[in-house]
């Protein structure tokens, strides 16, 4: 008898399942316990009519037929759609937070710091005089170089507590 090939699809869409017990080492694990028990062969290939088959433990789908081929195209067309949606609602929520102020994550831009509340974004007092330096220098003309020299003369720091650099002020004006 042959042995049937077949393919395995791990993925957990949230921190919250990997940390429930559906992470993707306990996938893998029942995935080879079904090929075991069923003795099929995983391969990291694509699968086909008369080449390889996908056997599905959890949706009872079966490539080596017409019905199970229908199942695994709607599914993945299914998926693709939810994939899109949530990229559009994600990109949307994100949006109306930036909109009204809210923090979306990543550095926050220089003169600011996250608020109390943990949500909203404050000035940073100190930052914000270099801000205005820096900003009535490029009004006088100062090359970005020239600005950052005079910072640094004044006695602004960076937020690391090191001398501006001429890259840092030009991210200040982005």
């Amino acid at each position: 008898m042959a042995t049937t090939r077949a393919i395995a699809y791990l993925r957990v869409s949230t921190e919250k399942q990997a940390d429930k017990g559906v992470s993707l080492e306990a996938q893998r694990a029942k995935v080879e316990a079904y090929a075991q028990l069923y003795e099929l062969e995983l391969v990291e290939d694509y699968f086909a009519e008369g080449k390889w088959a996908l056997l599905s433990v959890g949706e009872q789908i079966d490539t080596r037929s017409a019905a199970g081929r229908l199942v695994l195209n709607v599914l993945a067309s299914v998926s693709q759609w939810e994939r899109e949606t949530i990229g559009e609602r994600t990109s949307a929520a994100m949006q109306h937070m930036a909109s009204v102020g809210e923090y979306t994550g990543g550095d926050f831009p220089y003169g600011y710091r996250l608020g109390s509340d943990g949500e909203r974004l404050v000035e940073e007092p100190e930052e914000q005089k270099a801000l205005v330096a820096a900003q009535q220098l490029r009004e006088a003309g100062f090359s970005l170089r020239s600005v950052a020299r005079e910072l640094n003369a004044q006695g602004f720091r960076s937020r690391t507590g090191k001398p501006f650099a001429h890259v840092q002020v030009a991210r200040m004006f982005a």
